[in-house]
């Protein structure tokens, strides 16, 4: 799943949310970690697993900014991934490095080594009964073990659950499949004359109602997937920004668009299938005791409005 995800994580996002937060993580998702940042040690070592451009790295280094402890933040992805710029940059205690093409199941970490485990919406992508077997080798005996993963019924699940709906909708391939039959029918539009030539053509006419009846069934569908999507942008710019390109460029345009479309369903299919529900939870906890972790809390994390966001999960691992 890597190849989606690095091109997700080069576009420059700092959260897995895209542009629905365009900054790093708030609320109750930057709170939570605050008594786990500050409940370090001297000479730390941190591995955030999943870590995409390395949002819980950059808080923890945020939160320790006035500290004088040392150590350092390992955050592996099996993504190609970079760390996102932050406004506090100047915290030379504590030394972040980043990990591409690195699995949550085989750690470059020595066994016994690691003070800190942590994952933000990452761990759960992996092969979750491995990634727990590794994460028993490498955490020091009373290491700590925390996570925050995707709830099944969370407010962001059930937003892109809605997205992944609609663009598994026939209409959206009918509706690209329309736009490339546009783009051939008006061909290379270079002036004025060229705009009237295609406004009075019968096919180009055909198509473009064709084109808004496929809209507006999608919208009726639901509006605000169809916007959270893009697909409506992506549309609007063929018509406005593309009117004047050279076909071979408005067909370039729409192979973008479906590319979008096809790694935004992959994604979002991964996504759902990686969230915990109460039953697929309860195994996992079987589990957790099966690699000497003993649980110190779980509860699910809310927002403001009362909404769900997702599982908290801190354990800690036994003397052995």
């Amino acid at each position: 799943m890597n190849n989606h995800w690095s091109e997700y994580w080069q576009q420059g996002h700092t959260t897995s949310f895209g542009e629905a937060l365009s900054g790093n993580y708030d609320g109750i998702l930057k709170s939570v970690w605050k008594p786990i940042f500050n409940g370090l040690t001297e000479n730390f070592l941190v591995v955030d697993v999943g870590t995409g451009n390395g949002s819980l790295p950059l808080l923890l280094r945020d939160e320790l900014l006035t500290s004088e402890l040392t150590g350092k933040v390992v955050g592996v992805d099996l993504a190609e991934v970079s760390l996102a710029s932050s406004e506090n940059q100047n915290n030379h205690n504590i030394d972040i490095a980043l990990m591409s093409n690195t699995r949550c199941e085989q750690l470059p970490f020595e066994a016994n080594s690691v003070d800190l485990y942590i994952s933000q919406f990452g761990f759960e992508y992996s092969n979750v009964e491995k990634s727990l077997q590794e994460a028993n080798r490498v955490i020091k005996s009373d290491g700590q073990f925390v996570i925050v993963f995707h709830h099944k019924r969370s407010m962001i699940l059930n937003r892109n659950r809605r997205i992944l709906n609609l663009i598994q909708k026939k209409e959206v391939n009918l509706l690209i499949e329309c736009l490339v039959k546009m783009a051939n029918a008006m061909g290379n539009v270079n002036n004025s004359k060229d705009v009237d030539r295609i406004k009075k053509d019968s096919q180009c006419e055909s198509v473009r109602t064709e084109i808004n009846q496929l809209i507006k069934s999608l919208v009726m569908f639901d509006d605000a997937a169809a916007q959270d999507c893009e697909l409506m942008r992506f549309v609007a710019q063929f018509f406005k920004n593309g009117l004047f390109w050279p076909v071979t460029k408005k067909l370039e345009f729409i192979e973008f668009i479906t590319i979008q479309m096809d790694t935004l369903k992959l994604r979002l299919t991964e996504l759902v299938d990686a969230s915990f529900d109460e039953s697929k939870l309860a195994i996992f906890l079987e589990k957790l005791q099966l690699n000497n972790m003993t649980l110190n809390e779980l509860k699910i994390l809310k927002n403001d409005q009362d909404e769900v966001l997702a599982w908290y999960l801190h354990a800690s691992k036994l003397f052995s």
